[in-house]
């Protein structure tokens, strides 16, 4: 039989620009009466993240160029943060539906490229974080010398499914953990060998938190996570989940077929 255990921690405050978020943990891990252990998993918001490094824009300093604001209209957005999404993307925009825009980012598909105005002080669009890889490293070495465990870190954010509704979540940054358990050529239940299976562990135990953290009023941007099997990895990094655009079975069909459409 197999356990999974997964509790989230409550900030004791709201974290603030410039706001150490390793700090507020352990104060909150503290005020909770939480102890590390090895091999749990840590899964931090990176929302909080982004607070911490400032990672925001005022919208009031935005200027949308035409092309913001042809979307804007299109997507019924706020063409400000149409621009900052086209900024976060490099332009590598695929369309809209009310309220959302498709953009590729460093992280891979996704709504508005991972900006949001929830959860964010007034008048500012909150960016993805920068750089949560080595983010994931820092705070992942700093609990092994203050605490003596072994904790893999995980920067979390959430995402969609083609043709689902909800989020779930989704890995942008990681230490300490390989994110994918690649089980090609091993064999099922009836001796067929497995051909192009992967699962995504870091996504998973992504999703796990973000069943824990709540995307509205919660305050709860840490989860922790016990009980997963994993394997541990110094120098894993997000690049390990991704796949080339021509390999994914959502992304190349899709791109094919805007290129015989001439898009």
């Amino acid at each position: 039989m197999r356990k999974l255990e997964a509790f989230s921690i409550r900030s004791t405050k709201i974290i603030g620009f410039g706001d150490s978020v390793y700090k507020e943990f352990v104060k909150s891990m503290e005020d909770a009466h939480v102890e590390l252990e090895d091999n749990q998993i840590l899964v931090i918001a990176s929302k909080v993240v982004a607070m911490e490094q400032r990672a925001a824009v005022r919208l009031d300093e935005v200027e949308p160029s035409e092309w913001a604001k042809e979307l804007a209209v299109e997507s019924k957005l706020d063409p400000r943060v149409i621009q900052l999404v086209i900024n976060e993307s490099g332009g590598e925009i695929f369309g809209s539906v009310p309220r959302a825009i498709l953009a590729r980012t460093i992280y891979g598909v996704s709504a508005n490229a991972g900006i949001d105005l929830s959860n964010a002080p007034s008048g500012y669009a909150l960016l993805l974080p920068r750089d949560p890889d080595a983010y994931a490293q820092r705070f992942h070495k700093q609990l092994r010398d203050d605490f003596g465990v072994f904790v893999p870190v995980i920067i979390a954010d959430s995402r969609t499914i083609p043709l689902r509704r909800g989020t779930t979540g989704v890995a942008i940054g990681l230490a300490g953990i390989d994110p994918v358990i690649d089980e090609r050529g091993q064999s099922d239940l009836y001796g067929y060998q497995m051909q192009i299976t992967t699962r995504a562990v870091a996504d998973n135990v992504a999703t796990v938190a973000n069943l824990l953290m709540g995307e509205t009023n919660e305050r709860t941007p840490f989860a922790i996570v016990k009980g997963i099997q994993f394997k541990e990895d110094m120098k894993a990094t997000l690049s390990s989940t991704l796949m080339p655009p021509d390999q994914c079975i959502y992304f190349a069909p899709f791109m094919e077929l805007r290129k015989k459409l001439g898009l």
